[in-house]
């Protein structure tokens, strides 16, 4: 029996009690699989679920990219220790949507689906707990699915398939063989309906032979037209086109023995070589159709001159024609006009149309091509650029905390003189030393906006989410800037509910993002001016607004107003334009959203800026 130490070792059962599990432990049982076995296949009976012990098995998927192209095996995902399989025992229509196979010796706990259901059925807390687990692993298998499959569509697998061209000639040969199944069995249904019911005399059993002949050389296309595939041969349009036009001239052959019983000329289904032609014209070039087109017209000459001739006897058609229609040469001529014109004008149409089909297709597989080699340049392109950001975050968060070090120091000694410890100094010495002090503590706020920056693009703020009220960071944000406020005379009025939601968030940071916009809105709004926060509590998430009543944002200026690095225009009053663009990657780091409103009054002034932030994130990353 597996112990419950074991089981809690695995994810899928996180948060389960130890009667809990020992329920669970009473389910399982412990096998070994050598490397090399198949533990299922895709599209079987899903009657257990398993979880990896040790070892390590792969999850395939057949794909079959192209029509009549072999099926290939493609790994999803690779399951290791304490990973799970199989869910699809525990989900209706209990049949595998994967194949699983090991690459080493592997040990798995195998629980049947059937008991867990029946216990969950029992038990739905302990159900919800572990279909929780389960719903992860099947929508990070998804996941996995989805990003190989567009790895074949991008190319990336597909060298190894048919050509777009190729896909299309061999479709058209296997519609071709499954064509002749069909003209066998209606020559021969034809034949038993013309000598039964329609009263046609003329022999049938020859008939009968050529029917079972074309099905018989058929059955050997069939076969051939399966071994098709681009792995055993380079040049696999020449040989699908030289298998197409060796079946065009076996079905000529056939067509022309069975016209000849079937009464030659007098036979009106001497029209369809022009059927056999087309589909000849469809697959091959143009010179092959048109060598086909003749060779047609030579067996129906042929065969219509030697009958009139009376060097092969004429089988007549009983009760159809006149039995000397065969020798009238006005008869004879027009038909054979007909036939020849409408077989050749068959012929240009098709080789026309077909012709600039498969170039419209060579110029289809250039382009992919081409966009597979920019998609891979670009690829690269991209992997230089991430690497150069994460090179530049660790640059800024370095440089921003080596530089911060000294400069505190700094400020210490100049705080020391200025309070007189180090001497006596003059009124210009103090006030030049005050300046210098506070053109530091500028410096030392880039550096932390700096250092912040660095933080929030590593994804660190992730870490500090914890239960926060948005009610107490309003108000630990209004007495940050209250001060502020107070000395341009400026209101700070509060629209908030009595309760709000708690959310998952950083409280710290999300005031961060407050004391910000305040102090924006404090700044560019004139004395005795009015700032209006305004807190939402809305069905899905938490919207904020500050609004000003200040001069407003340039309507240039304000898509750029997140931008990093950007200051706007009245460049006297600008810092270094990282502020708003930190405040939008914190609220981002929530899966929340932030944007700007310029004018927002009636009057065509302020500016309004709004965040909201989602009452079920853990954040971008989480």
């Amino acid at each position: 029996m597996i112990s419950i130490r074991t089981l809690r070792e695995f994810p899928i059962f996180e948060g389960l009690t130890d009667d809990e599990l020992e329920r669970i432990a009473a389910f399982c049982r412990e096998e070994v699989y050598e490397a090399g076995t198949t533990i299922h296949e895709e599209g079987s009976v899903a009657e257990y679920m398993y979880i990896v012990q040790g070892g390590k098995v792969i999850l395939e998927l057949e794909l079959e990219l192209q029509p009549y192209a072999s099926p290939r095996r493609t790994t999803i995902e690779v399951v290791s220790k304490g990973e799970a399989f199989g869910w699809s025992a525990l989900v209706e229509p209990y049949t595998r949507t994967l194949s699983a196979r090991c690459t080493e010796r592997t040990s798995l706990i195998i629980l049947k689906g059937s008991d867990l259901l029946d216990w969950f059925a029992s038990e739905p807390h302990v159900g919800y707990k572990v279909m929780t687990g389960i719903a992860k692993i099947v929508g990070s298998r998804l996941r996995d699915t989805r990003d190989k499959l567009v790895s074949f569509v991008r190319g990336e697998e597909l060298s190894l398939e048919y050509t777009p061209e190729e896909a299309t000639l061999i479709q058209r040969i296997h519609y071709f063989v499954n064509f002749r199944w069909i003209a066998a069995i209606g020559v021969a249904v034809l034949a038993l309906v013309a000598s039964t019911v329609l009263r046609i005399g003329f022999p049938a059993i020859p008939v009968y032979v050529i029917a079972i002949g074309i099905a018989s050389y058929n059955l050997i296309f069939w076969l051939y037209a399966r071994g098709l595939t681009p792995e055993d041969t380079p040049d696999l349009v020449e040989k699908a086109r030289r298998f197409a036009a060796v079946q065009s001239v076996v079905d000529l052959l056939a067509l022309t023995v069975l016209l000849h019983f079937t009464g030659g000329i007098e036979n009106p289904f001497l029209f369809y070589f022009v059927f056999h032609i087309t589909i000849a014209s469809i697959l091959l070039p143009y010179e092959a159709a048109y060598s086909l087109a003749t060779l047609a017209v030579l067996m129906l000459c042929s065969l219509v001159g030697l009958e009139y001739f009376g060097i092969i006897p004429h089988v007549h058609l009983e009760g159809f024609v006149p039995p000397d229609l065969y020798h009238q040469e006005t008869y004879i001529l027009a038909i054979l006009f007909t036939f020849v014109t409408v077989l050749y004008i068959s012929t240009y149409m098709a080789t026309s149309i077909a012709g600039e089909l498969r170039k419209r297709q060579r110029e289809v597989a250039s382009l992919r091509d081409r966009c597979l080699i920019d998609f891979n340049a670009l690829e690269e392109v991209n992997k230089r650029l991430t690497e150069l950001d994460r090179l530049r975050t660790y640059f800024l968060g370095m440089v921003s905390h080596d530089l911060k070090a000294p400069l505190v120091a700094v400020e210490s000694y100049l705080q020391v003189i200025l309070g007189g410890l180090a001497g006596e100094i003059s009124e210009k010495q103090r006030e030049m030393l005050e300046r210098s002090s506070y053109r530091i503590e500028e410096l030392l706020d880039l550096i932390g906006d700096l250092l912040d920056f660095s933080r929030i693009e590593a994804g660190q703020i992730v870490q500090e989410f914890k239960a926060t009220s948005l009610a107490e960071v309003v108000e630990g944000s209004l007495v940050d800037v209250q001060a502020m406020a107070k000395e341009k005379g400026i209101e700070l009025r509060v629209e908030m509910p009595e309760k709000l939601s708690v959310i998952q968030a950083a409280s710290h940071r999300l005031r961060q993002v407050l004391n910000n916009l305040l102090s924006n809105a404090i700044k560019f709004t004139p004395p005795q001016g009015l700032i209006t926060i305004s807190v939402e509590d809305k069905r899905d998430c938490l919207q904020v607004e500050v609004m000003d009543s200040g001069a407003g944002i340039p309507p240039e200026d304000l898509p750029y107003v997140f931008d990093e690095f950007f200051r706007g225009r009245d460049v006297e009053r600008a810092g270094a334009g990282l502020g708003l663009s930190i405040a939008k990657k914190i609220v981002e780091a929530h899966g929340g959203k932030i944007w700007a409103e310029s004018p927002c009054t009636d009057d065509g002034r302020g500016s309004k800026f709004t965040f909201i932030l989602p009452k079920t994130s853990r954040g971008v990353g989480s």
